[in-house]
């Protein structure tokens, strides 16, 4: 019975540690600057810092609910925070890992700077 218990435990133990983001390859293609600008004709600019994140939470620690954190859904999130951004510039990548009662969760968390053109509202 010892035996079983320790076991037990130990797949626990094992599963626990498992990593269920989805990391992957985040560049989805190369940048080409002379395409993003044919239809705005003006030269890209530094529109300011951005932050996105990618989170998912694991119920009861092991059992996850909803999608996978990704980084590509950060990277698209942080995108998404300055209307006109056409690429993200020193990107800086971080994965945290939350835990509380009953519950953990787990992020993808992106800081970069955002470049694109300029807008009127800006």
């Amino acid at each position: 019975m010892k035996l079983f218990n320790f076991l037990i435990l130990t797949i626990l133990v094992l599963l626990s540690g498992c990593n269920s983001a989805n990391h992957g390859s985040f560049v989805t293609q190369t940048f080409d600057g002379a395409e993003a600008n044919r239809g705005a004709g003006a030269a890209l600019v530094k529109l300011g810092k951005v932050e996105g994140k990618s989170c998912q939470t694991a119920i009861l620690y092991l059992i996850p609910f909803d999608e996978s954190a990704s980084t590509h859904r950060a990277i698209e999130d942080a995108k998404s925070k300055i209307e006109g951004t056409a690429l993200l510039a020193d990107i800086s990548i971080d994965d945290k890992l939350w835990v509380e009662f009953g519950y953990s969760v787990q992020c993808i968390l992106v800081s970069a700077t955002a470049y694109g053109v300029k807008t009127g509202s800006q």
